[in-house]
């Protein structure tokens, strides 16, 4: 028996919407701050995950709670 690799899908999910990976070479960080171009509050939001599901690792952009003022 021999072992085969798989290659991994990432997938990144924001604000009950899924993003494309834009680059499997970038960090989840930077896969954040190429998205918050787009979502500008991205750019505070925590970054949570990385479990594996099948061959699909997921990450998860949450946004940051606090308070104005």
């Amino acid at each position: 028996m021999s072992l085969n690799p798989v290659p991994i899908a990432r997938c990144f999910l924001y604000n009950g919407r899924t993003l494309a990976d834009p680059n499997p070479a970038f960090t989840p960080e930077q896969v954040k701050q190429f998205y918050s171009a787009i979502h500008a509050d991205l750019t505070n939001a925590a970054i949570e995950g990385g479990q594996f599901e099948g061959d699909t690792q997921t990450w998860e952009f949450k946004r940051g709670v606090g308070t104005k003022g």
